[in-house]
């Protein structure tokens, strides 16, 4: 259906005052990345800084999409794939703050969390939450027929693996007392941790058995699936242990089964 010239108008308009709106966020980028040269003490929340403003530009450029398909009645795949750019500049920045491996115990960050004092367990559920909503929104806007439809995995791992680097595991193993300040902050956001790595390890086996058959894939479930395992140890969920535990075994079955198949001599 063909748009009018007055529609087209009010949608360059409001497209135009977006676009305002993201050049004022990266100038305080800008600043951002100026200022961690000058101070490295305060590097980490400078980091935490542009998580913030990556944030709102992320929202901002889905909304640009969603006035494209409102008034001009077509999807613009641009707007999305520069917010897709910007969520992996999200996780980079935060992996620089709390680190972002996979595979690594419980505390292994220590260093890194200790120097994160001020940035409270509420500020980090916040923070944790938008991003999170920020990866639901991209992926249901793109929709199912994407060619980045096999990359929305590792959206939801990266965005729930860095969620449980940014955990201090030792204060909710010492503050259990539900008096204690920001108690309820800490287990939300543990369960939440909990929850998304079940998902994203969900998902990597999905992409697997649907799409790739590619033995990495399992390998990253299994990953999260340990990751989510020692979570559930320190907070004494025995029940999601366990069920981890079921899970890291059967994908490691598969995969020493794969192995074996190969081995076989091809069938004339």
């Amino acid at each position: 259906m063909a748009v009018d010239q007055a529609t087209k108008k009010l949608y360059n308009e409001r497209i135009g005052a977006h676009k305002l709106q993201i050049s004022e966020h990266e100038k305080e980028l800008s600043a951002y990345k100026k200022a961690m040269m000058s101070n490295k003490k305060l590097k980490p929340f400078f980091h935490l800084g542009n998580v913030a403003q990556q944030l709102m530009v992320v929202k901002l450029q889905m909304e640009m999409n969603e006035i494209s398909e409102q008034m001009m009645q077509v999807k613009n795949n641009s707007f999305l794939d520069n917010a897709r750019k910007n969520l992996y500049k999200i996780f980079s920045d935060l992996d620089a703050v709390v680190k972002g491996d996979v595979d690594e115990p419980i505390d292994f960050n220590r260093d890194e969390l200790d120097k994160l004092g001020p940035f409270t367990p509420k500020q980090r559920l916040n923070l944790y939450r938008h991003m999170r909503k920020a990866v639901d929104k991209l992926v249901q806007a793109y929709g199912p027929n994407t060619k980045w439809i096999w990359s929305f995995p590792e959206l939801y791992a990266k965005s729930a693996n860095l969620g449980k680097n940014m955990i201090d595991f030792r204060e909710v193993q010492s503050k259990r007392d539900p008096r204690e300040e920001f108690f309820y902050d800490r287990k939300e956001m543990v369960q939440m941790v909990i929850d998304d790595l079940m998902d994203a390890s969900n998902r990597y086996r999905d992409k697997y058995e649907i799409s790739t058959k590619a033995t990495g894939d399992l390998i990253m479930a299994i990953k999260l699936l340990e990751g989510l395992r020692r979570v559930a140890v320190v907070v004494k969920d025995d029940a999601m242990a366990a069920k981890a535990k079921t899970g890291i075994e059967s994908y490691k079955t598969r995969i020493e089964a794969e192995k074996e198949e190969k081995k076989q001599p091809a069938k004339k």
